[in-house]
């Protein structure tokens, strides 16, 4: 079965396992709940996040998850908005 991604830009691409991962999280899920859901270990959804965040240019994953969902662009978006 091919594997579902969502891209950002020119460069950016998050796997469908990434996407899941930080939909649950940014909903308030902990990494042991999304482990059992995803059927994946802690460790792994742990990596995913972390790969996930830093893909995106995100400073947290809850700035990540926002940024999934479509509310923020990046920081830098941010920045010039409340300077």
């Amino acid at each position: 079965m091919a594997e579902s991604r969502l891209q950002f830009g020119a460069s950016i691409e998050l796997s469908e396992l990434e996407i899941r991962c930080l939909r649950l999280y940014g909903a308030g899920w902990t990494r042991d709940e999304i482990s059992r859901m995803a059927r994946v270990s802690r460790r792994t959804v742990g990596a995913t996040l972390t790969v996930s965040k830093e893909k995106l240019g995100a400073r947290s994953l809850a700035h990540a998850a926002l940024v999934l969902s479509g509310l923020l662009l990046d920081s830098e978006s941010i920045l010039k908005s409340v300077t």
